[in-house]
């Protein structure tokens, strides 16, 4: 048995079975510790993949609501669009800061090369004269960037106080210490847009997979560039994109608003009482409302974020889905305005104020300073011509590119009168001379200089002791500009450490020429400063109006026009007067820019039978397009220079005296109190009131004429006489011992005013300036001056009031709520807030009084071609004696069954006159009597119709 199985043996080693077998063996034996050893370090792997990997969220905003007129118009929407966006693909290193930097350069190059140019936020932005400038005064928005850059606990840092920081020292510490952009490798210019691109990527570091954009609405051609330019690029690629787009921004933007990144303090607010995990907190990126309705419907308007929860590795390279919620869009938010009557309500107020301006302007000079407290303050024409440069119309820094002969002409004029206006400051620095002996161009130097170096903290206003005898000396004027401040410098009012670097003692003379040499700085590059000087070159002659309205065609404000420019070229100075009145006439420059009284105004339309506004309006307004998503740092940096305060709501923030439309109020209370026995109840008018002192005059005894003799209410309304409500202002206050007491007088006053509304907030969604009752003088809070001050808003609601006979309804912009589908979610219901009780006879008297004023009393000519019946009050209101009265004009139509209330205000427009030639177009245009044609063929008129009140 044992020698047959050895025998088997050999024959099989005999064989070649035998080698396949011993091959065949040796593998089963190879493969099977292959397996063993695999199955090992797969555990391990899957070991430490799955310690190492992390759960993360991804959020995707949702679509936000659109913005709809009463009737559909659509005034706010998205827009799909090709962005650039920059997402941090780059794994940690020591040299990410360079790669990163290298990226964004690549990236702005590629971009810029083909047309298109860089949109991001910074709150840093360079000036004209090329400093640093934070992009809000705002400490919040300060603390945003500290917070953003350097963490919460750089606030609490006992080192450095980065709150006192400037926007140079922040940007720099921002450049060197946080991304590291070598100054050798990038000129300033790139160095800023690297840093602009580099602080939007930081701030969304902390969550991968969401990109910034860094660029909007891009060409094809920078669509291709970025697709064959991967490679330089990582993390940079095109994305389809929402852009927020506003129609007819124009007419709307005050009152739309925009939107834009949130900043800190406005997540801390919005996520107050909101848990952690709760879905509708908002995060660091998101895109919210900033201002008008945007903001105040941020929460329907806003979309429902969609979440995606994913694991990553250890690089933060996804592994896998977790979970998923997709985004919803936001609901629609339909206004209660009207388009076409906003538009025509604009343009119609836009071109009433044009001509009123172009009616005060004089082809002579003006010497304010010699004006008196007469009724009319005319505009010398040379104030026009400064206005064009020092509202940035025409740039002095744009004469530097000398594109033709007469640019360089007035460059080198420009630059020349600088140069000796800076001598003339080192000679007065050097000069005893007292203030008061200089010549008023000099004191107006020394007025800028001193208020610089009070803003550069260099004159330390918190140190000054103003009862000391000396700076009482200088703050009377009646001292030397160079002894003021050397006693300023031996007092300590002087900031040393940032005049030198030294530690070392200095004296006050060397200390002095310090100071001189900080003052020689700071004018090198300030266009302030030189525009201040230009001022002085065009009333003396040396630049001519005739050159400074050919920068109008140098730099492409107006279309070039061969004829006019070769007029100008002239130097003719009626042609060139003629010239720039009939382009503001024309409207091709605008009253806004201008910026001289008047320049602004507002229009209030409301429905008085529900406090629905049907039109909203204020002039000048602004593009918010530009500032939606991402602000342009140029254009808001205009907006903010602007003096005509574009941003401004004279609607809803307009602070102002109501006037002569005040005197409703004063009627009622008259009336209702019992100082009038009834409508018919009469007063002998004088034409000065000399119960009290000084004694007040009524507008008729500056006329010509002496009295209105004896009126009843009706008729005092009517002819809007000032004595009648003196005298029911000074027997309102009057006790029954006879004894006046201005206090009583005003409690009655004010308890009528509350009642119809006008001492309220008006109720409009969007910001509004609180109201102020007059706390000063009955007799004259009655007729509407006192310390009386209301915005147009808060008018329009009392005479909403007044004209639906004692309903007081808070106003609204919001009709109703709808959703994607516009399916209605929520209607806007009218919101009573009290009924007015008032004898029928007091309504009647009110009403007839008000119907009288466009009958027979101060508007008569201005509306008698109506085919409406019209009820209104005229009202003129000074603010200052220097300057012309603000116009307003209160009216409501039809008479018996109002449809419309509307309140119309002019700051310094001189008379109530135009105020009430513009309501009665917008009442013509309401009820059809004119359209938007008609409106947009309308001329400017400089012939408005002066009312007194």
């Amino acid at each position: 048995m044992i020698s047959d199985f050895f025998y088997s043996i050999y024959l099989i080693i005999k064989s070649r079975v035998f080698i396949v077998s011993v091959v065949f063996l040796g593998l089963l034996g190879i493969l099977a510790y292959r397996l063993f050893d695999l199955q090992i370090v797969n555990e391990e792997y899957y070991s430490q993949t799955y310690e190492l990997q992390a759960e993360r969220t991804i959020y995707t905003a949702g679509t936000r609501g659109q913005i709809l007129d009463a009737k559909g118009n659509v005034l706010a929407y998205n827009k799909l669009t090709y962005t650039v966006t920059f997402e941090d693909v780059l794994k940690s290193s020591d040299d990410k800061n360079k790669k990163l930097n290298e990226i964004s350069y690549n990236a702005i190059d590629l971009i810029e090369k083909n047309g298109d140019s860089i949109s991001v936020d910074f709150p840093i932005y360079i000036d004209e004269d090329g400093n640093y400038q934070f992009s809000s005064s705002s400490e919040s928005a300060k603390k945003t960037l500290i917070i953003n850059i350097f963490g919460k606990e750089a606030l609490e840092s006992k080192k450095r106080d980065y709150l006192k920081a400037s926007a140079a020292e922040v940007y720099q510490q921002m450049c060197d210490e946080k991304f590291k952009i070598d100054k050798n490798k990038y000129d300033e210019e790139t160095r800023f847009k690297i840093a602009k691109l580099r602080y939007n990527v930081y701030l969304n570091s902390y969550q991968k997979y969401v990109p910034v954009t860094i660029a909007k609405n891009v060409s094809n051609a920078t669509m291709v560039a970025i697709y064959e330019n991967e490679g330089i690029i990582p993390g940079v690629t095109i994305n389809r994109s929402t852009t927020r787009v506003y129609n007819y921004s124009e007419y709307f933007a005050p009152i739309m608003g925009y939107t834009g990144t949130i900043s800190y303090e406005q997540m801390e607010s919005m996520n107050e009482g909101l848990a952690e995990d709760d879905e509708s907190r908002y995060i660091n990126t998101d895109v919210v409302g900033k201002a008008g309705i945007e903001a105040a419907m941020e929460d329907k308007l806003r979309g429902k974020r969609g979440v995606e929860t994913i694991f990553t590795d250890s690089t933060g390279n996804k592994i896998s889905t977790v979970s998923k919620t997709d985004s919803a869009p936001g609901n629609n938010v339909v206004l209660t305005l009207d388009l076409n009557l906003q538009k025509a309500t604009y343009d119609l107020l836009e071109k009433k104020i044009a001509g009123i301006l172009v009616s005060q302007i004089v082809n002579y000079d003006v010497n304010k300073d010699k004006e008196d407290e007469k009724d009319e303050h005319p505009i010398g024409i040379k104030e026009v011509y400064f206005q064009l440069l020092n509202n940035n119309v025409v740039s002095l820094s744009e004469l530097k590119k000398k594109r033709t002969s007469n640019e360089e002409k007035v460059y080198n004029k420009y630059k020349n009168s600088v140069k000796t206006a800076k001598s003339t400051v080192k000679s007065i620095m050097d000069d005893d001379t007292s203030y008061d002996d200089l010549s008023k161009e000099k004191q107006d130097y020394i007025e800028y200089i001193y208020e610089e170096l009070k803003t550069d903290n260099i004159v330390i206003k918190s140190a000054i002791k103003t009862d000391d005898k000396t700076y009482q000396k200088w703050a009377d004027r009646k001292m030397s500009f160079k002894k003021y401040l050397k006693y300023a410098i031996t007092n300590e009012w002087v900031n040393i450490s940032e005049l030198h670097d030294n530690t070392g003692f200095s004296t006050t003379d060397e200390t002095y020429e310090q100071l001189k040499e900080y003052v020689n700085q700071m004018l090198e590059k300030n266009t302030a400063f030189g525009k201040r000087v230009m001022y002085y070159r065009i009333y003396d002659g040396t630049v001519s109006g005739s050159e400074i309205c050919m920068l109008l065609y140098d730099q492409k404000v107006l279309e070039m026009d061969e004829s006019s420019y070769n007029t100008l070229a002239t130097y003719d100075k009626y042609k060139t007067y003629t010239f720039i009145t009939n382009q503001i006439k024309k409207l091709k420059i605008t009253p806004a820019q201008i910026a001289l009284d008047p320049c602004s105004g507002s229009v209030v339309v409301t429905d008085p039978n529900s406090g629905k506004v049907l039109a909203l309006v204020t002039y000048p307004s602004y593009d918010n397009n530009k500032l939606s998503g991402t602000v342009d740092p140029d254009y808001w940096s205009k907006l903010v220079e602007d003096e005509s305060d574009p941003l401004y709501n004279r609607a809803t923030q307009g602070l102002t005296a109501p006037g002569s439309t005040f005197k409703m109020v004063s009627s009622i209370t008259a009336l209702e109190e019992g100082v009038l026995s009834g409508p018919n109840s009469t007063i002998k008018t004088k034409g000065i009131f000399e119960e009290i002192t000084p004694s007040p005059k009524c507008w008729i005894y500056n006329s010509g004429h002496s009295t209105h003799g004896t009126i009843n209410v009706k008729e005092a309304l009517a002819y809007s006489c000032n004595y009648f409500f003196y005298d029911v202002g000074y027997k309102l206050g009057t006790n029954s011992k006879g004894k006046y007491d201005s206090d009583r007088g005003l409690k009655k006053i004010k308890k009528y005013a509350d009642m119809l509304g006008l001492t309220s907030n008006s109720g409009v969604e969007i910001t509004e300036s609180d109201p102020k009752f007059s706390t000063e003088s009955a007799v004259h809070s009655a007729i509407g001056q006192g310390s009386h001050s209301y915005a147009p808003v808060q008018i329009a609601r009392y005479m909403s009031t007044l004209a639906n006979g004692g309903k007081n309804y808070k106003l609204t912009l919001i009709d109703k709520i709808t959703d994607v589908n516009s399916e209605v979610v929520s209607d806007v219901k009218p919101e009573l807030t009290n009924k007015v009780e008032l004898r029928d006879s007091t309504w009647d008297a009110v009403h007839e009084g008000m119907r009288m004023v466009v009958t027979k009393g101060t508007v008569k000519s201005i509306f008698k071609d109506m085919k409406i019946d019209v009820a209104g009050k005229s009202g003129t209101a000074e603010e200052s004696s220097k300057r012309n009265a603000h116009g307003l004009f209160v009216a409501y139509a039809p008479y018996n069954k109002p449809e419309i209330s509307v309140v119309t205000v002019i700051p310094f427009a001189n008379s109530s006159g135009t105020s009430a030639e513009l309501t009665r177009d917008v009442i013509k245009y309401y009820f059809g009597e004119i359209n938007l044609k008609d409106v947009d063929k309308s001329e400017v008129s400089t012939n408005s119709e002066r009312t007194n009140d």
